[in-house]
């Protein structure tokens, strides 16, 4: 047993990790991590200090609740916005809002939710930065997290403009000029982005797919890997 203030804890096993990383034989037993992973969304005990609220603000995990909500909510809305022809996708949305029950609802908390989980992201990296916890070997872990900000940012923007009213038509068309503009690659990654020429109603088919199958996995996926490794290489920088 080991004694602290309050009282008497189970000492942990051998696996356990430590401060700042894993035990040496659980590196050796367990070099995929899946064994670390595992104990760390459970562990046997917790140092004191990392039960504060303050400790990382649970910014990274906020954002991650808040993805599994914009899936949820999305799904819903998939079942009524159409993406096809001039103005059919407006008018979707104004169905959505004003005719379905409980749709505007669930289509502003599926927008909300979207500018949550960018707010949260900056905060988590601001905090990251201010700790100093993207320091050493945390430097990739910090790379994966600035990719996955670049592609939540593309996710929160394609699902502007599935809106296609005025306001996001020409937000599109800004920036999707700008892709195109780009020397050598520009109109190659426009063909790619959209599937047309010139950004309009036939191009909200493909950005439609990106909005709902492709972007959503690959930030699943990057938020998996990050949680990962996060986890496999433990803890490193100071509390607030």
């Amino acid at each position: 047993m080991t004694k602290i203030d309050s009282g008497t804890v189970r000492r942990a096993p051998e696996f356990c990790c430590k401060e700042g990383g894993v035990k040496e034989p659980l590196k050796k037993k367990d070099p995929g991590g899946m064994i670390a992973f595992l104990v760390h969304l459970h562990p046997s005990r917790i140092p004191r200090e990392r039960v504060r609220p303050t400790f990382t603000f649970c910014m990274g995990g906020l954002a991650f609740y808040l993805f599994l909500l914009l899936l949820a909510t999305g799904g819903l809305l998939m079942f009524y916005y159409r993406p096809g022809g001039e103005r059919i996708p407006y008018l979707s949305v104004r169905e959505i809002a004003e005719f379905v029950p409980y749709g505007d609802f669930f289509r502003n908390l599926h927008y909300w939710g979207g500018q949550g989980i960018v707010l949260f992201l900056l905060l988590h990296m601001a905090r990251v930065v201010i700790t100093g916890s993207y320091q050493g070997a945390k430097g990739w872990i910090w790379v994966v997290g600035m990719l996955l900000l670049a592609f939540v940012l593309v996710l929160d923007f394609s699902g502007y403009l599935l809106r296609f009213d005025q306001e996001t038509y020409w937000a599109g068309f800004v920036a999707l000029g700008i892709v195109k503009a780009l020397p050598v690659i520009g109109e190659g990654v426009h063909r790619f982005l959209t599937g047309t020429e010139t950004y309009g109603a036939d191009s909200l088919q493909r950005i439609y797919l990106w909005h709902c199958v492709f972007l959503p996995v690959t930030v699943l996926g990057f938020m998996i890997y990050h949680f990962w490794k996060v986890r496999r290489q433990g803890w490193s920088g100071k509390a607030l």
